[in-house]
């Protein structure tokens, strides 16, 4: 979406249901890919808030970012140039924010050890990560 000199976006969350009424999905994931180089706009920052502080985002053209859909998030004004951005949003398989963070702390885990795949501390996690994805798993 352009984004001209003189333009944000307010602080707010997104939206739980997305899309048309025949094609609902549940937004988990918030997507916003950079379209615009850095450079050719002043301001326009994607400021994300979480509890390990705040964050402003202003990525190169080509590069996306990724935040949960229930972080609190706005966009500063544009002073100069035009900010482009595509945004779009995500159904995860695994509902609830809390188990996605432990699937992602048990893979990076997984992946740490993945070394030696046939250490008994890496099949355990291993095994770990795909039984409770299997159990939280929706579709």
């Amino acid at each position: 979406m352009p984004a001209e000199a003189g333009m944000g976006y307010g602080g707010h969350i997104d939206d739980p249901i997305m899309g048309p009424p025949a094609s609902r999905y549940r937004s988990d994931i918030s997507i916003s890919i950079f379209l615009s180089q850095p450079e050719e706009y002043e301001g326009g920052e994607l400021c994300i808030a979480s509890s390990a502080g705040d964050s402003e985002i202003k990525l190169p053209a080509g590069c996306a970012i990724l935040y949960p859909s229930t972080s609190y998030h706005s966009v500063n004004k544009d002073t100069t140039g035009e900010r482009l951005v595509a945004v779009t949003w995500v159904q995860g398989f695994i509902r609830r924010a809390g188990q996605r963070e432990i699937l992602v702390q048990l893979d990076q885990a997984r992946q740490s050890l993945a070394q030696d795949p046939n250490n008994l501390v890496h099949r355990q996690v291993n095994l770990s990560y795909a039984n409770l994805f299997r159990l939280w798993a929706e579709n």
